[in-house]
């Protein structure tokens, strides 16, 4: 596994810093909270901004190393073609390679019911049995 949220990009970064709105992990879709900090994207099945945090390389931090209320999140909004390490979250349904995802409502990714599709699985990944969340390798749509 990498140990950074965006493994390729098809443009130049833009990365954006904010307070953040509770436990964040590198690897979470972000929204801004109504007081202007980041926190995890809350909405499941839209097709917003694809604001992804990521680690914080500036303390040496890690795609392991979670951002508490408070820090000062580093994240950067992706484009089509993108590819990054996501999240789906505990008990989610298997995805397979080339499944369409869409936003889980919690920061992640799931398989696509809506039709609102944001992304595409990159890799197979079975936490249908798995007790927390686990990583994905997406590309953004």
């Amino acid at each position: 596994m990498s140990n950074t949220i965006v493994l390729n990009s098809v443009g130049t970064l833009h990365l954006k810093e904010a307070p953040a709105n509770g436990a964040i992990s590198p690897g979470d879709f972000l929204e801004r909270a109504t007081d202007g900090d980041f926190q995890r994207q809350a909405t499941a099945s839209i097709n917003g901004p694809k604001l992804i945090a990521v680690e914080n390389d500036l303390v040496a931090g890690t795609i392991t190393d979670d951002y508490a209320t408070g820090d000062n999140v580093r994240a950067t909004y992706l484009k089509s073609g993108d590819e990054v390490y996501a999240f789906v979250p505990a008990s989610a349904a298997a995805i397979v390679i080339g499944d369409v995802l869409e936003f889980d409502g919690a920061g992640g990714v799931k398989k696509g019911e809506s039709g609102v599709t944001v992304a595409t699985a990159l890799e197979a990944v079975d936490n249908s049995g798995g007790g927390s969340k686990a990583r994905v390798r997406i590309e953004l749509i």
